[in-house]
């Protein structure tokens, strides 16, 4: 198929690598500052389900591969790749449902806006933490979210999906149809073997009150933390949720690079009433001492977002990894070490601990989301310029070495997927064999190039890049 065909066959935008725009599209397709080296031989703005089938069609004809972005927000850079690069930005409506509690959402559709659509209705959804992801990338990799404890991970709420196959079809998949596709859609990540263009879920009754409270610590005190993390994990309801901020203290406050261990407790309670005597317990139960703490504070979700969203800047160079441990101890004891020698002060990590009454403790419904924990790491690396990436990376890779040993697995939403293994490792050996052996059969000659995860996110560093 000629280019000029599928200009005609496509409603959005097509660009040619050496076209006017052509690089500003390609710099705009990863929102991490540290970009792929891959250059794609044509970039596709979808704005339909047709413009998708006609730019499969169009690789497949041509023997290239095709990946595809929601949002951009992806930290390893996996939907730029040689080929055909698909933008669904463009795929970002959002309809709700109030009635049947069903959401009908495009890929690019932005975690805020689902929020806050929702909010309105008086519904929620386990959205993720960051409000600028899209749906898209977030549920294929399975989506652990906001009150994930009482609502589980995203992916075990979607009713059906409609998925561009390699040879340009659009099917429905869900429980009943195509169930096997409907199987790896919820949780294979860049390894699965076509193209959402759109997502119906299942919604929750919007909590009536939900709060924030915070504690914190000066970091060396991280393992009387911990240790009260671990008792707290397992006398709090499950929509009550316990994490770890591990990190410098903003610029304003004028503490330069001291670094801090801050509790979190997130709660979506009946009632401001019941929320505050759980802060209550929970700040009984914390280590006394606390160099600073907020009391309960009302929020939604538009409000949670613009606080998360601090620590994620735009324009900012991303180095993540993550792991699933079940030795809180030593792996909270490692992130805190990771922070106090990061060679950035922007750098920070998250430490989570899963009780006995959270969803996340209990066994996955059968999906190729396969692997989880009762202890969450995940470690951020941020800084600014391109030539402190050598000694940024290192330090990201070092240090997550040296948890190795408590590590069971990863999420592969922040595994440092550049690195030999942090794909194998985000899924059980029985979902892995699973996954190929459907992408051997929906996908034959390989036409999805996220399964060609190292060719993906090969950066502009390439000796860090393995």
């Amino acid at each position: 198929m000629h280019i000029e065909d599928l200009r005609i066959q496509v409603g959005g935008t097509v660009i040619a690598e050496g076209e006017a725009g052509f690089a500003a599209a390609r710099e705009g397709f990863v929102w991490n500052r540290r970009k792929p080296r891959a250059t794609p031989r044509v970039i596709v703005k979808a704005t339909s389900t047709a413009d998708v089938q006609a730019a499969v069609r169009y690789a497949a004809a041509n023997g290239y591969r095709i990946s595809a972005r929601s949002s951009g927000h992806n930290w390893s850079g996996i939907a730029l790749q040689d080929g055909v690069a698909l933008d669904l930005s463009a795929l970002n409506s959002v309809s709700v449902d109030r009635l049947a509690r069903i959401a009908e959402v495009g890929p690019a559709a932005k975690n805020l806006a689902l929020a806050v659509a929702l909010t309105a209705e008086g519904l929620a959804f386990p959205v993720g933490h960051c409000g600028d992801v899209g749906m898209g990338g977030y549920l294929l990799g399975g989506g652990f979210g906001w009150n994930e404890g009482t609502w589980g991970p995203a992916c075990h709420l979607i009713e059906k999906a409609e998925v561009v196959l390699a040879d340009g079809s659009a099917v429905m998949v869900s429980a009943t149809e195509h169930p096997d596709i409907f199987w790896a859609l919820r949780g294979a990540g860049s390894l699965f073997f076509g193209i959402v263009t759109r997502f119906w879920l299942r919604l929750m009754p919007l909590p009536p009150a939900m709060a924030v409270s915070t504690w914190t610590y000066p970091i060396a005190r991280v393992a009387d933390v911990t240790a009260s993390l671990k008792r707290l994990a397992n006398v709090l309801p499950s929509y009550a949720e316990i994490s770890l901020s591990l990190a410098a203290a903003p610029p304003h406050l004028g503490l330069g690079d001291a670094k801090f261990a801050t509790v979190i407790l997130a709660v979506y309670g009946s009632s401001m009433t019941e929320i505050a005597g759980i802060a209550r317990n929970a700040g009984d139960l914390l280590p006394g001492g606390a160099l600073t703490s907020m009391p309960v504070t009302p929020l939604n979700f538009a409000t949670l977002y613009g606080i998360v969203d601090q620590s994620f800047p735009d324009g900012a160079r991303y180095g993540v990894d993550c792991l699933w441990s079940e030795d809180a101890d030593t792996t909270f004891e490692g992130l805190a070490r990771m922070i106090a020698e990061a060679p950035s002060p922007m750098s920070n990590a998250i430490g989570v601990v899963y009780g006995r009454n959270s969803a996340l403790t209990r066994e996955l419904p059968d999906a190729a989301l396969s692997v989880i924990g009762p202890v969450c790491g995940i470690m951020h690396g941020t800084w600014t310029s391109p030539d402190d990436d050598a000694a940024n990376l290192a330090w990201l890779r070092d240090g997550m070495d040296r948890l190795n040993p408590v590590t069971t697995g990863r999420y592969v939403g922040h595994a440092d997927l550049a690195r030999p293994g942090r794909m194998a490792d985000c899924h059980s050996t029985q979902a892995s064999d699973r996954i190929a052996l459907l992408a051997r059969t929906y996908d034959p000659k390989g036409l999805f190039a996220d399964r060609h995860v190292r060719d993906a996110v090969a950066t502009d560093t390439p000796a860090l890049a393995a």
